[in-house]
């Protein structure tokens, strides 16, 4: 009676009847009784009969009462529960639905009326509801309170007995039928909830109890499917999810419906057969159209069934919508889990059998099926998706990854990933990408992933068909273990591989080996002993390949390739020398190359195997311990670098292998005269190789310099400071380098052999008419000499470059002026000013062999010309670039010994060079040791009692020569009137007055004088940023109140009295300047 009464009133069932709203409304307004507190769930209260609004509840109110809901609807609890219960916070929404769940059937439990109410007016109309995530969370109540109504509380029988599973049912289907002309989306939204519902009976477990129950679910789910067919895979998914409830008689009479419904031969019928026949071997099958899918004998029919496995929703639209390609949207069936699944459990079990069956399916289905010539580009997407699926899922099954990278999909990723305007480009590199995340994760896959994508799927410049580096990153995750089975697999396939050149082959092999050698390792790695890394392996591979013995016969290697081999091993020698812990590594990979590689004279063997010997005795552990380990790394460094400079055949490895000998005996000694010695003639080698364009040499002599820098004397400290006085040019060049006089002769001859006959070809036939465009070109040179120079500096560049352009200007109008001489002619563009001439007689021949003569000096005097401007602009950046290797190194002396006393010899010579300078670049670093020496400096400070060696160091440092240095410092600073020298200029003094107070705080007084003198000299003269000075001055007094504590300075009458002589001499001077 109660279900007729309900469908009397309840006509549109998304309708609320306006009789009963309008009752409730009022009952609210009348019923409600004020009261000072109002209870819990009353939201309204009446003062003096009118109506006022209570205070509402709080969140943690609501989520923590637990008493069933009240018979009348209360929409002030209600509402914000089922808010709650909504929410896209899992915490919160779970936290909701316990406390509603709990409301309804906690206890004796709400009446019928009110559960009833709840099922049809909120959870089954949420469950149509798309609003954040109301049908994951009215999902979680449904489920409970239909598994206590059917389950085990039963309490459908003891309590509700109106709502039956009929009446349940009915219910959901009345609330979430869409119903009138409503929007698309609406209408997706109450099939969803429709489906939402279905599965929460299936969740619930309450439908095989009574099989009818399922039947009638079934019939639901293939109508659903079958009237939406994009809902299609989501009905097959809740079948699945059933499938564990049910028996073998159940199933089968699942598959009969099924198959009765047409659903023979889709993906979701081989998800639904896949999990039955996992659960029942030997369960029947409907029909002949339905088969045991997974099974060899019927694997060449699945490619037909799952190919359109990820295009579900694209069936849904109309004929003339198609998806558009390069924008899909298709999300990967279901159907290739439980595939995937199922071929894990199959090796798991039995790993032989279930890695061979995976490799039939993977290469009949997929292989043949999505990345086949005549396969579709959207197959060949959804077959991208299918293997990032497998690729992610299958990562820790060895078997699976191994037969993924089969030869249509290596072949369709290469052509798709080499161009970017390729239909499935963007799909192509989402699987590189995952294929590298892949190997980061599971590192041990490494060799075995290189292995497919060099392989004779792949191709060995896979990097470069590919244009991608994933050949590239995948070496960087190479591990120690793993490095040996990387190397063989690469020279394997690489130099074994047919097409192209062998050249061209070996060449990539040596780019595979720079790569794996430039692989950083942890710092676990790093700091374990007996373990060579990954990069220590492929040097040593590399270097054997760069110099390989005499008569071996490796395919490609010729004078062509090996000098870029023996380039790219020098290049993995410069990046690994930067790092300490590969110190051993970088010696054994010169140790390795064999003598025999390159052709020597008797000589120059016996040299080779002398410096090998010391480079042995300096690699032995035992002979590096001590203060002196530092000095023994890099002296062994130097030889290795000269070993292979003998090796390349350079002329001046014997001249450094001598010197190193030298050193060799020297650091053996005992000796401290020789030790400085050794520093002496370490600079000089050190100053050798940094003058080589060459990132090795460079890079050896800042690393041999820091194991050095305890051991360096002011000596040696001067050969690298007079290296900054030299001037930017020619003449500078050759008191660097020592250049040879008789150079500038042997240029002259050089130029002199300018083929005279192309000269005297001009004859007097000569027009001018290109003269201007020789203008342009000039200028052009001009320019081009002025953008060439690295670290020129901008502001001088341009004054040089106006000064050239005027000097070019002025040389082209004298050489027109000399031919036009020597011609009797004139240039086109000068008609107008020139003369007329009536002698139009020819020349003689003797006439013509005198013009020749002459034309010919005038062209050999104008190339003379052109080559000097050349060669002074190369030697001129040759200096600059010397300048800033000596720079490079004298920071790396600051930073280590900046408590050396020897570290104050460099303040001088870093401040002349800043002034003297046009190159900013130059100025910039030295004013930036000068500041890192001070930030050094108090660092140095710092060190603990137990380690302190300032004291001994100060003991050591001469005051009056501090002195003097400040004063000397203080004549630089009145030279240059920039900010920047300024600064530095007053860092560098505040160093030494620092010092010098440091020593003796008698000496405030004296050092105020000579920044009075510094004021004294600014007020007269100006020409410096005073201002700059006398602001740092100021503030370190401040900061350092401890030395300037003591106001008398200790000091004779004398000094004073010179004192005052000097500053009266200073004053009659500076009056004399002024021409007082």
């Amino acid at each position: 009676m109660a279900r007729i009464k309900r469908k009397h009133h309840k006509e549109n069932p998304n309708a609320i009847e306006p009789s009963k709203k309008r009752v409730k409304t009022d009952a609210e307004d009348s019923d409600a009784e004020p009261t000072q507190k109002p209870p819990k769930f009353l939201t309204k209260k009446k003062t003096n009969g009118v109506p006022t609004n209570s205070k509402p509840l709080t969140k943690k109110q609501l989520l923590s009462d637990k008493s069933n809901f009240p018979e009348d609807q209360d929409r002030t609890i209600e509402g914000p529960l089922y808010e709650y219960l909504g929410s896209e916070d899992a915490d919160e929404r779970i936290q909701a639905a316990d406390v509603i769940i709990s409301k309804l059937l906690d206890g004796d439990g709400v009446l019928e009326t009110t559960l009833d109410r709840h099922l049809e007016k909120r959870l089954f109309r949420g469950l149509a509801s798309s609003r954040k995530a109301s049908r994951l969370g009215f999902s979680i109540v449904l489920t409970e309170i239909l598994q206590q109504l059917w389950g085990e509380k039963d309490l459908c029988n003891q309590r509700y007995r109106g709502l039956t599973f009929a009446f349940v049912l009915n219910t959901l289907m009345e609330k979430t039928k869409p119903v009138g002309n409503i929007a698309g989306q609406e209408e997706k939204d109450h099939y969803f909830g429709q489906l939402f519902g279905v599965e929460c009976f299936v969740r619930a477990k309450v439908l095989f109890d009574d099989v009818t129950r399922w039947h009638t679910i079934l019939d639901l789910l293939i109508k659903l499917a079958k009237k939406k067919v994009w809902l299609k895979p989501q009905c097959a998914w809740v079948i699945v999810q059933a499938s564990s409830q049910m028996d073998q008689d159940v199933a089968e009479d699942t598959l009969q419906k099924l198959d009765a419904a047409g659903w023979a031969k889709t993906p979701e019928a081989v998800a639904v057969t896949v999990v039955f026949m996992e659960r029942f071997a030997k369960i029947k099958m409907p029909s002949k159209s339905w088969r045991d899918f997974l099974s060899s004998k019927y694997l060449g029919e699945l490619p037909a069934v799952l190919k359109d496995s990820g295009k579900q929703e694209a069936k849904s639209q109309e004929p003339g919508q198609k998806v558009k390609q390069g924008s899909w949207t298709a999300q990967l069936h279901f159907v290739w889990d439980l595939i995937l699944a199922h071929y894990i459990k199959l090796a798991s079990a039995k790993s032989s059998d279930g890695s061979d069956q995976f490799k039939q399916f993977w290469s009949r289905v997929v292989d043949q099926g999505f990345f086949s010539k005549t396969a579709s580009e959207p197959q060949k997407f959804t077959g991208f998706m299918i293997f990032q699926k497998f690729l992610e899922t299958g990562l820790s099954h060895p078997h699976i990854v191994q037969n993924l990278f089969s030869q249509n999909f290596t072949t369709c990723l290469m052509n798709q990933a080499a161009k970017q305007d390729r239909y499935l480009h963007r799909a192509a590199t989402k699987a590189l990408k995952a294929i590298e995340i892949a190997a980061d994760q599971r590192r041990d896959l490494v060799p075995l992933i290189v292995q497919h994508l060099l392989g004779k799927h792949g191709a060995y410049n896979f990097d470069q068909r590919t244009n991608s580096k994933t050949v590239d990153k995948l070496l960087q995750f190479t591990k120690p273990e793993h490095a040996p089975e990387v190397i063989k697999t690469v020279r394997q396939l690489v130099l074994a591989s047919e097409g192209d050149s062998a050249e061209n082959h070996v060449l990539v092999y040596g780019d595979y080996l720079f790569r794996l050698a430039s692989v950083v390792p942890p710092e676990a790695d790093a700091k374990s002993t007996g373990k060579i890394s990954v990069g220590g392996q492929a040097l040593q591979e590399l270097a054997k390949l760069a110099y390989p013995k005499a008569g071996e016969a490796v395919a490609g290697l010729s004078d062509k390739t090996k000098p870029i081999l023996r380039q790219r091993l020098t290049s993995a020698l410069a990046k690994f020398v930067k790092r300490p812990e590969d110190f051993g590594e970088f010696c054994n990979a010169i140790m390795l190359i064999d003598s025999s590689s390159v052709d020597m004279d008797d000589e120059l063997q016996e040299e080779l195997i002398e410096a090998l010997e010391k480079l042995q005795q300096l690699t032995n552990p035992k002979a590096a311990k001590g203060d002196k380990s530092g000095a023994y790394q890099g002296l062994a460094l130097l030889y290795a670098v000269a070993i292979l400079q003998l090796y390349n055949e350079e002329p001046d490895a014997i001249e450094i292998l001598n010197d190193l000998k030298q050193c060799h005996e020297k650091l053996f000694t005992k000796n401290s005269d020789d030790e400085g010695d050794v520093s002496a003639l370490l600079v000089e080698i050190l100053l050798a190789m940094v003058a080589r364009p060459s990132s090795l040499m460079r890079q050896t002599a800042e690393r041999v310099f820091e194991g050095f820098t305890s051991l360096m004397t002011e000596a040696a400290l001067t050969l690298l400071t007079d290296t900054l006085a030299a001037k930017e040019d020619a003449e500078g060049l050759r008191s660097l380098f020592d250049t040879d006089a008789d150079m500038e002769d042997a240029e002259e001859v050089a130029g002199s052999d300018i083929d005279e006959d192309e000269i005297s070809e001009l004859g007097s036939d000569v027009e001018f008419v290109d003269m201007k465009n020789a203008e342009e070109e000039e200028e052009g040179s001009s320019e081009g000499e002025e953008g060439e120079g690295e670290n020129s500096d901008e502001e001088g560049s341009d004054e040089e470059g106006d000064e050239e352009m005027d000097e070019a200007e002025s040389k082209l109008k004298a050489l027109d002026d000399d031919l036009a001489k020597l011609l009797n002619s004139h240039r086109l563009d000068k008609d107008k000013d020139a003369a007329s001439s009536d002698d139009d007689s020819d020349m003689s021949d003797s006439e013509m062999m005198a013009l020749d003569e002459k034309l010919s000096a005038t062209f050999k005097m104008r190339m003379k010309d052109s080559n000097k401007k050349k060669e002074n602009k190369d030697a001129k950046e040759t200096v600059i670039n010397f300048k800033h290797r000596a720079l490079d190194l004298l920071a790396i002396f600051a930073r280590k010994e900046a408590a050396s006393p020897l570290a104050y010899k460099l303040l001088l010579p870093l401040l002349q060079m800043m002034r003297i300078t046009k190159t900013k670049d130059l100025a910039r670093k030295a004013g930036n040791i000068i500041a890192d020496l001070a930030k050094a400096q108090k660092k140095a400070k710092t060190v603990t009692k137990e380690e302190q060696k300032d004291e001994q160091q100060d003991d050591e440092i001469d005051v009056d020569e501090q002195m003097e240095l400040l004063k000397e410092i203080h004549d630089e600073m009145t030279k240059d009137e920039s900010h920047a020298f300024a600064k530095s200029a007053s860092n560098a003094s505040l160093l030494v007055v620092m010092s010098i107070l440091s020593r003796n705080v008698d000496y405030f007084q004296v050092v105020w004088g000579t920044y009075g003198g510094l004021a004294l000299q600014w007020a007269r003269n100006g020409g410096f940023q005073f201002s700059t000075i006398i602001a740092d001055w100021t503030q370190w007094i401040q900061t350092h109140p401890t030395l300037v504590a003591v106001p008398v300075p200790v000091k004779s009458k004398d000094s004073e009295k010179s004192d005052d002589e000097d500053e009266a001499e200073e004053e009659e001077n500076g009056l004399r300047k002024r021409g007082c």
